[in-house]
């Protein structure tokens, strides 16, 4: 890795070890000078080990060896790395909501106090004005509370707070997944951040699981596949297909929904549905139906599935699962009739943390393992076995804290509650967000099954290459109501964008 520059970051050796479980072996990584780095791979790849490692959240293994700008610090200390110049922006941000972005900054980056150690507040305020419009974003509300702002200018927030004091000996910006819960539109705007940073001398280590970030922002790319440093290549000779398969270890063969004929009575009925943003909705879906519901924030779109499912109230309308109305705001009734919901939340509503896989897999109807009052344990657990091998979830154990996997074994593990049920409606919110390429693909041919099998099912999401790879019919949502019902042919990613944005009056 050797060479006239010298590195900005640069790892050598990287290994580390948990119980049941090799995270890292022997990884080396560089970034140089004034480049983008991305670090991609599947979800349990490394890549979020790597990054807690550096930042002092994890100790790795003996023998590990690291270099910031030419000069060696030690791995597992996080202060040393960011007396060394390095700065982290994680996933979580780590802001305090209800403190707005002036506050945020000084938190972290010290308060300025004048005589009586009373602190300065219009010099506060003119630091963070300064510090955002830095990277683009001049026309801010700083007095807002952060919660109350949308989740770019939030992550703008946490860009320009790792960022304060940039001159002073900065060297290295890593951003962990910046975009995973993001909006389209919103990653747009981080897309113009990042070509600023460049411009101010910032060297960026950029994590993330959507490859078209990684060819249109990085200059080099590092794949991590099962903790083992696979390649470090320049974007420029990759393609998309071939970036996929150093990712995964094989070809993942572009899919689309075929058309699907609606034939029948439908086996789901929702008349007159509203609730919140949503007006009225009429909706029909029949068995082995995949149906997208599509709409920007707002829309409505991200209401839909709570209110069949009973998780939220509705306050109008009807649903009907095959012959069956299901109650308002009773999400155990529409459990029994043979609706299974799959929530965007995963971390806050479609996982308990503080239990285990089995006890996440079973808990939605554990009664088919009590017998005279007693659970049957053993029974569960070789079920959940089953379950495991089938959706290909890594974990060391059925006992494992669920909390202890990768995003994407968790997502599957939401998934392997939700299909246990032998559900006649599948309602899935989002379920590709935040996980790498390979599970998506898991992810996507269970859907498939289960469509084959005669389970209708609903897909809100904002990924419209999602809706277009499983979607036999697409409803855009616009203003709560439905403006646009896409069938075979017609659903592309861009009609969908086109639809959902020309009714909003956002494009020409």
């Amino acid at each position: 890795m050797g060479g006239a520059v010298t590195a900005v970051l640069r790892i050598e050796h990287l290994s580390k070890t948990f119980p049941g479980q090799v995270a890292l072996s022997d990884v080396s990584i560089d970034v140089a000078p004034g480049e983008v780095h991305a670090l991609v791979g599947q979800n349990g790849s490394g890549k979020s080990t790597l990054i807690k490692v550096l930042a002092g959240f994890h100790q790795p293994d003996p023998g590990a060896r690291a270099w910031v700008n030419g000069s060696e610090i030690r791995l597992g200390d996080g202060e040393a790395a960011i007396a060394a110049g390095v700065r982290f922006v994680h996933q979580d941000l780590g802001l305090v909501g209800m403190l707005n972005a002036v506050e945020n900054i000084a938190l972290t980056a010290g308060y300025l106090t004048g005589a009586g150690r009373h602190i300065r507040w219009r010099a506060e305020q003119q630091r963070t004005r300064e510090a955002l419009a830095a990277i683009g974003l001049p026309d801010f509300d700083i007095k807002a509370s952060v919660e109350t702002l949308p989740p770019s200018q939030r992550t703008c927030i946490a860009i320009a707070r790792a960022l304060i004091g940039w001159e002073d000996g900065a060297q290295l910006l890593i951003l962990d997944e910046p975009t995973a819960t993001l909006p389209g539109a919103d990653v747009t705007r981080l897309f113009e951040v990042i070509p600023r940073l460049k411009d101010r001398g910032v060297s960026i280590l950029y994590v993330s699981h959507h490859l078209d970030e990684v060819f249109e922002l990085a200059d080099r790319v590092t794949v991590l596949r099962d903790g083992n440093l696979v390649t470090t290549t320049e974007v420029q000779q990759l393609d998309h297909a071939g970036l996929v398969e150093l990712i995964v270890g094989r070809r993942i063969d572009a899919v689309t929904a075929s058309s699907k004929e609606a034939g029948g009575q439908p086996l789901l009925k929702v008349r007159g549905m509203k609730g919140r943003t949503l007006e009225h909705l009429d909706l029909d879906v029949y068995p082995g139906e995949i149906v997208g519901i599509a709409g920007v924030t707002g829309s409505g779109r991200e209401r839909v599935l709570g209110l069949i499912a009973g998780q939220t109230a509705r306050d109008d309308g009807l649903v009907v699962l095959d012959g069956t109305e299901i109650a308002n705001y009773d999400p155990r009734h529409a459990i029994d009739n043979g609706v299974a919901f799959v929530p965007a939340e995963r971390g806050l509503r479609g996982t308990v943390l503080g239990m285990n896989v089995r006890e996440n897999l079973s808990i939605t109807d554990l009664e088919r393992h009590v017998r005279g009052g007693r659970l049957r344990k053993k029974l569960e657990v070789h079920e959940t076995k089953e379950w495991i091998e089938r959706l290909s979830i890594k974990t060391s154990s059925t006992e494992s804290p669920i909390g202890s996997l990768s995003g994407g074994n968790q997502q599957k593990g939401m998934f392997g509650k939700a299909l246990r049920l032998g559900p006649k409606l599948l309602l899935l919110d989002e379920p590709a967000q935040g996980i790498d390429i390979g599970a998506k693909d898991q992810i996507h041919r269970l859907v498939d099954e289960a469509s084959i099998e005669g389970v209708a099912t609903l897909v809100a999401s904002t990924d419209t290459e999602e809706l277009v790879r499983l979607c036999h019919r697409v409803e855009v949502l616009v203003d709560g109501r439905i403006v646009a019902t896409l069938r075979g042919s017609d659903i592309t990613a861009e009609n969908i964008e086109h639809t959902q944005l020309q009714s909003t009056g956002r494009v020409s």
